[in-house]
């Protein structure tokens, strides 16, 4: 009976070590079966990742071979921590991919032949009313259902004048040209540039579809990732990818604002009036120089005249006091004049009266040695002082 029970527990041991092996080896199975999916996802994630990457550089190459599919097509992209990496391919290997991914359409061929044109205008103008000449362009650029982005005037000695930058409709640039050149001006200078940048617009429609793609392979490995160090890597490259299709965005929107407006500077200037003048007089006859330096010559004495009225005006309230001054200094000293002449007619009649007396006497025959005085002799009256 020992015997038989101690046979029972070994029996049951050996079952219990034999079932748990079992067990672990199941577990092991499993694990590997796990990690080989695992390894097997991560090897289709870089297929289609290297897809992605030969698409670009084969559409890049169509394109005309810009820099961006050349860099493409033979670049390496390194995820750090995740073990994948994916290698440029030849250029059969990217014109399949390409192909592969749809590649061009004959809709996409045909919407590429489409131009499309920036056009950039400069003018300079000299007119003869600058205000009025600024008004009419405000007035042209408003019926071109246009705007203006910047305007710089300018005033000095010499002129006066402003620049304009306006934005118009490219429908009716070449009409809006037309319109400015009916402003009265003395002068004109114009050119116009136009650049094609369909190729440009076409490479960016290319690598802006490629770089989307990335995107979206970037977002799917993010959700299938199980490893933090896979997610950092995911994210900075998906950050990258979406800044560089930001950019491309912006360039595309920049080319497509320029190409339906077009741009014109124009620039308005009135020179000085004497500039002007010589300018008139350098292109008139000999005859009409000489009568417009006899109309000069008039002018000036003209000028003269009026700041001589003008002068005299202002000083008028002095000469009137110093003319009142004046008078009164000439009216005492003709008063005084008057008295001292009055009195010398005074004495000169008394002397002559004296000497008719004395003429009268001495004709009566009087007796000198009597000592006896003429009786009719008066005593002979002194003189005056002269008044100073």
């Amino acid at each position: 009976m020992i015997k038989k029970g101690l046979y029972s527990i070994v029996t049951l041991l050996v079952l219990t070590v034999m079932l748990a092996g079992c067990g672990s080896g199941d577990r092991a199975s499993n694990a590997d079966q796990a990690e080989t999916a695992a390894h097997s996802e991560m090897k289709n994630s870089t297929a289609s990742l290297s897809d992605a990457a030969s698409e670009e550089a084969a559409i890049a190459a169509g394109n005309g071979g810009s820099s961006a599919g050349a860099q493409a097509a033979g670049a390496q992209v390194n995820v750090k921590g995740s073990g994948i990496q994916m290698g440029g391919n030849s250029a059969a290997d990217n014109g399949n991919a390409a192909a592969a991914a749809g590649g061009f359409t004959a809709g996409d061929v045909a919407a590429g032949l489409n131009k499309k044109l920036i056009y950039h205008a400069n003018l300079n103008m000299e007119v003869e009313n600058y205000e009025k000449a600024q008004t009419e362009v405000r007035n042209w650029v408003n019926l071109a259902r246009g705007y203006i982005i910047g305007f710089t005037e300018t005033v000095s000695d010499s002129e006066h004048g402003g620049t304009f930058v306006v934005k118009v409709p490219a429908s009716g640039f070449s009409s809006f040209m037309d319109n400015l050149e009916k402003v009265k001006h003395e002068s004109l200078q114009r050119s116009i540039d136009g650049q094609d940048v369909s190729e440009e617009y076409v490479d960016l429609e290319a690598r802006l579809k490629a770089k989307q793609l990335l995107e979206t392979q970037y977002v799917e490995f993010m959700k299938k990732a199980t490893k933090a160090a896979d997610l950092v890597a995911f994210a900075n490259e998906l950050g990258q990818v979406q800044e560089n299709i930001e950019q491309i965005k912006g360039r595309m929107r920049y080319i497509d604002q320029n190409v339906l407006y077009s741009t014109v500077e124009l620039r308005l200037y009135q020179t000085d009036e004497s500039i002007a003048n010589l300018r008139k007089d350098e292109r008139q006859s000999l005859f009409g120089r000489a009568a417009d330096a006899l109309r000069g010559t008039l002018n000036a004495l003209s000028m003269a005249f009026q700041w001589l009225f003008i002068f005299l005006a202002g000083a008028l309230p002095v000469l009137i006091g110093a003319g009142l001054i004046l008078a009164a200094l000439l009216w005492f000293r003709r008063s005084r004049r008057g008295r001292r002449e009055e009195a010398s007619l005074l004495i000169r009649e008394a002397n002559r009266q004296r000497e008719k007396e004395r003429a009268a006497s001495g004709a009566a025959g009087p007796n000198p040695d009597s000592g006896e005085e003429d009786p009719g002799e008066a005593p002979q009256a002194p003189e005056p002082p002269e008044r100073k």
